[in-house]
């Protein structure tokens, strides 16, 4: 690894807990409960079809995060991963609707998982906050009722909401209501669009206010659609190698990072799911740097930028730099 990549002080703001959780803290909460897990299904495999292929890493992984326990300690888990690459400040994203399923009440689901906030950082010594996720292909009422929810028993680690799930069969309009009932709560709002090459998932996203886009692989090659982005002061949160292995990208050179960083296009390079995609931040840095897409100066000074787009208040990205 590149001591010197180790060495510069980064911000990541796409990580999702339930993928990015250890095989080490994943086999021993699977023993510790007893379940029987597939480990070969933790990890997307060399022969992946895409991101529907991908996703099915997660059905194995969320048997074993179904306790308040379990989710307490993942969230130490993954911080303390950030906590090696460097990281000063992470936001961590879940669907707490899939951490249900063996009686969790989503008020336990919440408590526990703000838990594991508090204990990080404590423990760990880095920023950490929360992103809740719903999902494009749940029904609107249900995606509504999470928002009330999280809104009415709010802790203040929650920071935004995102929409994730699947983009084919549920474009940006038809969550669009959903949206703005989030916005009009108050919620900052991220998007995971423009995975599966579709544009308009992300122009329409943007419209609809989302300050952050998830991916956003799309739009890369789209000169006017970037410079959209760049005129809505909206950052890509980026995942190469996940964008790899879903097939959002047939390689390293169509994220377009040269043209990106030439015209001021913000984005900030980030996991995805440490676990399912076996990566850390550092490793996508280097990847990065080994294929001439970024120098060292670059990889400092997006860090940098991204503390503008991280939900956090004035004064705690004021305090954030002062760490960069």
């Amino acid at each position: 690894m590149n001591k010197a990549i180790e060495e510069i002080a980064k911000v990541e703001l796409h990580c999702h807990l339930d993928g990015s959780t250890s095989f080490e803290l994943i086999r021993q909460l699977a023993e510790e409960q007893g379940v029987n897990l597939d480990e070969s299904k933790l990890f997307v495999s060399s022969q992946c079809d895409g991101l529907d292929d991908y996703l099915q890493c997660f059905d194995e992984i969320l048997k074993v995060l179904q306790t308040k326990d379990s989710l307490k300690r993942a969230v130490v888990d993954v911080a303390k991963q950030a906590y090696k690459d460097n990281v000063k400040y992470i936001e961590i994203r879940f669907a707490p609707l899939f951490h249900m399923d063996q009686g969790l009440t989503m008020t336990e689901v919440l408590e526990a998982v703000a838990s594991g906030i508090d204990e990080a950082r404590h423990t760990v010594g880095i920023g950490v906050n929360l992103l809740i996720c719903a999902m494009r292909q749940h029904h609107a009422e249900q995606n509504q009722a999470l928002f009330d929810f999280i809104h009415k028993h709010n802790h203040e680690a929650i920071r935004g909401i995102d929409f994730a799930g699947p983009e084919v069969g549920f474009p940006t309009e038809t969550i669009e209501d959903t949206i703005k009932y989030g916005l009009d709560l108050g919620f900052n709002l991220t998007l995971h669009a423009g995975e599966c090459g579709c544009i308009h998932n992300v122009i329409e996203g943007i419209k609809l206010g989302s300050k952050r886009i998830g991916h956003g692989v799309a739009i890369n090659q789209d000169k006017a659609a970037l410079q959209f982005v760049k005129e809505n002061d909206v950052l890509l949160e980026m995942c190469p190698k996940s964008n790899i292995q879903t097939k959002a990208i047939t390689g390293l050179k169509a994220l377009n990072l040269p043209y990106l960083l030439e015209h001021g296009i913000p984005f900030l390079i980030n996991t995805d799911n440490r676990t399912v995609t076996q990566t850390s931040l550092n490793e996508e840095y280097e990847l990065l740097m080994k294929n001439e897409l970024m120098t060292l100066e670059q990889i400092k000074h997006i860090n940098k930028r991204a503390v503008r787009y991280a939900f956090l208040t004035e004064d705690e990205k004021m305090n954030l730099l002062l760490k960069m």
